[in-house]
């Protein structure tokens, strides 16, 4: 039987919790200081938190890709998580100051979401492809 490994499905979840972590972060953290200007001191996070994101997301992504690809062979999630992590790193470089915009707020808000959906969603659908495979494998023994 062909069932997903345990690594790489960790891989998947940790990818998306991530993700939706970084989400909640870029959009939630902002509608909650906007709503409660007197907890903005306390809702505020440490410097690192968008790098310690990337270098946590980066390992997963790589594990569960290449996981990924060994068994569904599907181009998609790969290119999804490699676009995702490159938003994300751009959202980074924004929050930073390291790229000149506008609005560097705006920027790493819009850079770093757009990279964690798209993170999500190849994590999602990596996981999904995997899902099936082992499940077409499963039927297919029991046909023997």
């Amino acid at each position: 039987m062909c069932l997903p490994t345990l690594r790489p499905r960790a891989a998947d979840l940790a990818g998306v919790g991530l993700s939706l972590t970084c989400l909640i972060h870029c959009l939630a953290l902002p509608l909650a200081i906007l709503l409660a200007p007197a907890l903005g001191h306390w809702l505020t996070l440490p410097e690192g938190v968008h790098a310690a994101i990337l270098l946590l997301a980066l390992p997963a992504a790589l594990i569960a890709m290449s996981d990924g690809w060994r068994r569904h062979r599907r181009f998609a999630p790969a290119f999804l998580a490699a676009l995702g992590l490159g938003l994300l790193a751009l959202g980074l470089a924004a929050h930073e100051g390291w790229i000149a915009t506008a609005d560097r707020e705006l920027a790493d808000r819009l850079l770093t979401s757009a990279g964690a959906i798209s993170l999500a969603s190849a994590h999602l659908l990596n996981w999904r492809w995997r899902h099936r495979l082992a499940v077409r494998a499963a039927h297919d023994s029991l046909r023997l």
